[in-house]
């Protein structure tokens, strides 16, 4: 890939931080960064509202083969820590992969890509027949549609994730709507179950994982006066997670970073949500971002 190279109109593809490839993207209703390694969305901005949508670390690590903290990783075929193998990277290898572009073209006012994951790596089993494909839109909303195929003749078990770090103002002001009603998995004590009552709000760490829902989630942001809905198909666990203060700086790549200007809102399937996909078929996960106009501006 050359230093910058035109692949279509309004989308490059360039080398970056830690030599890696990118693609920007420009369209006329929005612009985005997108890392070729775990085919993971970096910046995005809508022509509605030239607030950047996500939030990365300041301390990020932009290496081959790592993670990088914030934007959008993919979690796949896993999320969190490997149910069986300890040394297994955290969230599955999606995020780690290089992956290829397949196709860009413009829609309209839109730019829409498609990718897939170059190969499964350290895949056990099961996970080592599917194909996984991702679909970015970028106009005045962003849209993304993770596309696992079982080409296997096992059924794959899987839990699933798209990682997203929104970037707000401060976490301590915000409000969360759209779980009243849904049933909590609370890592930070002990997985305890509850019922969410009403909005969320911030005021601690945070790391619970909503499952059995498929409602929209919308983030009130009183300091950037804007609000972030996040809608999703094929999705039945909404995982929200900060680390507060304590927790960032026990993270390497956090212990510099603006902890306080984000949130994860992340689509998925998880803990009792987790998907069996039977041979041939196949599975999307689907995600949506809109910035709104916030009342009053």
């Amino acid at each position: 890939m050359h230093p910058e190279s035109p692949i279509i109109e309004g989308v490059h593809a360039r080398r970056g931080a830690g030599d890696l490839e990118y693609l920007e993207v420009r369209a006329a209703a929005g612009s985005a960064l997108l890392c070729l390694q775990g085919a993971q969305l970096l910046e995005y901005r809508s022509a509605l509202n030239p607030e950047p949508l996500l939030w990365v670390s300041e301390s990020a690590s932009y290496r081959r083969g790592q993670a990088l903290r914030g934007g959008i990783p993919i979690c796949w075929p896993w999320f969190g820590p490997h149910p069986e193998q300890a040394g297994a990277p955290a969230h599955g290898y999606a995020r780690i992969s290089p992956w290829t572009l397949q196709q860009a073209r413009r829609v309209g006012d839109r730019v829409a890509l498609q990718l897939r994951m170059a190969a499964a790596r350290d895949a056990g089993a099961a996970a080592a027949d599917a194909e996984l494909e991702l679909e970015v839109e970028v106009g005045e909303s962003l849209r993304l549609r993770l596309r696992t195929r079982n080409r296997g003749p096992r059924a794959l078990p899987m839990t699933q994730a798209l990682h997203a770090y929104l970037r707000v103002g401060d976490v301590r002001r915000l409000s969360l709507a759209g779980l009243d009603g849904a049933t909590s998995v609370d890592k930070l004590d002990g997985m305890r179950n509850a019922v969410q009552r009403g909005e969320l709000g911030f005021d601690g760490p945070i790391d619970r994982m909503f499952v059995g829902t498929e409602s929209a989630c919308v983030v009130d942001d009183p300091v950037l006066r804007r609000r972030i809905r996040v809608s999703k198909q094929g999705s039945r666990s909404t995982v929200v997670w900060n680390p507060w203060r304590e927790g960032a700086a026990a993270i390497p790549d956090m212990r510099e970073a603006r902890w306080d200007h984000m949130l994860c809102v992340e689509a998925g399937n998880v803990e009792r949500d987790r998907i069996t996909l039977l041979p041939g078929a196949d599975h999307v996960l689907e995600a949506h971002y809109q910035v709104l106009e916030y009342p009053g501006a």
